[in-house]
C-alpha cells in the first residue's frame, strides 16, 4: 500500500478515533492490538497476512518503513518513538498513552 504523509496521518487518527469509541479512552495494550488488527480487516479487506502487511498493523510505520526505511515516526512522540517508553505502564509508550492523549500529540516536523 503507497501511502502519502497525509494519507497516513489521517488513517492513524480514524483507525485511534474509532478504537475510541469502541473500546474507551484507555484500553490495555492486548486489546489495542487486536482492535487494530481487525480494523485493517474490516476496512482493508484486500490486504491479507499472507500477501501484504501494514507494519505493525500502523499506517505510521507503514509510510516511515516505505519512506525512511526506518522508524522516523510522523507524530513527535514524548520520549522519541513510540515504543521508547519505560515499559511499565508508561504513558510516554503508545500501548499505555490515553487514546485522547495519543491523538493530541503533534506531528514531527520534517526537515526538507
Amino acid at each position: 500500500m503507497e501511502l502519502t504523509r497525509e494519507k497516513a496521518l489521517e488513517l492513524h487518527r480514524q483507525m485511534w478515533t474509532d478504537m475510541m469509541e469502541a473500546l474507551g479512552d484507555n484500553p490495555p495494550r492486548t486489546m489495542r492490538n487486536s482492535y487494530k488488527r481487525h480494523w485493517l480487516r474490516k476496512h482493508f479487506p484486500e490486504l491479507d497476512d499472507d500477501y501484504e502487511i501494514i507494519r505493525h498493523n500502523c499506517f505510521l510505520c507503514e509510510y516511515a518503513d516505505a519512506n525512511y526505511g526506518d522508524c522516523e515516526c510522523l507524530i513527535a512522540w514524548p520520549c522519541g518513538r513510540c515504543e521508547d517508553g519505560d515499559k511499565y505502564e508508561d504513558e510516554r509508550d503508545w500501548s499505555y498513552m490515553p487514546i485522547p492523549k495519543l491523538l493530541a500529540l503533534p506531528e514531527r516536523e520534517v526537515e526538507e
